[in-house]
């Protein structure tokens, strides 16, 4: 399948913003396409490295809502902080309406969960998504690094895998990573 939401052609091009293990960089071919890369990895059991590419892979926004739905699948195995729960509606907010406005407060979100659960390291992939990292009304803008959005959201769903009972872990990732190839083929579905 080809993924269609991506824009890079060639797996080197995403490598480049990745931290691969020995064994996923030992598995790069930089010239082919992306999607051959990544189901290399997923076959091999590289599933972190599989994760933290297709977080990098994947469109800012489409990362996110991937990361939402991954979050999603494993919140009902903990009991969430308050501030969890409100990072987690930050982030809905943002993928509802992804304004600056929305970007900031997901970051206190972020923030006021002490960045400590992976609903907050989600709110904080939004608020890397983009934008400035300055105060607001600043002059001077300060873009976030390329790769900080797709770390961050590679981050949260691996912390959330691990929600799970053990055995059940690279079920889990194995799922959240289809899940992310469906959404790298067609993107998010139109509102």
């Amino acid at each position: 399948m080809m993924w269609d939401a991506v824009q890079w052609s060639l797996a080197g091009q995403v490598a480049d913003f990745v931290k691969l293990s020995e064994r996923g960089a030992a598995a790069l071919i930089e010239d082919e396409p992306p999607e051959i890369y990544f189901a290399r990895l997923r076959a091999e059991g590289a599933l972190d490295d599989a994760l933290a590419f297709l977080a990098a892979a994947l469109p800012r926004r489409v990362a996110v809502a991937w990361g939402r739905d991954c979050l999603g699948r494993t919140a009902r195995a903990v009991r969430l902080r308050p501030a969890d729960t409100a990072a987690s509606s930050a982030v809905a907010a943002w993928l509802d309406d992804p304004v600056d406005e929305r970007r900031r407060v997901a970051f206190e979100a972020a923030g006021a969960a002490e960045y400590a659960s992976p609903e907050a390291l989600l709110a904080l992939a939004v608020f890397l998504s983009g934008g400035s990292l300055a105060a607001p009304g600043c002059p001077q803008q300060v873009p976030p690094a390329p790769e900080l959005c797709g770390r961050m959201v590679a981050a949260a769903v691996a912390l959330a895998a691990v929600r799970v009972q053990p055995a059940l872990i690279a079920d889990t990732k194995s799922a959240f990573l289809e899940r992310g190839n469906q959404l790298a083929c067609s993107g998010l579905p139109s509102a």
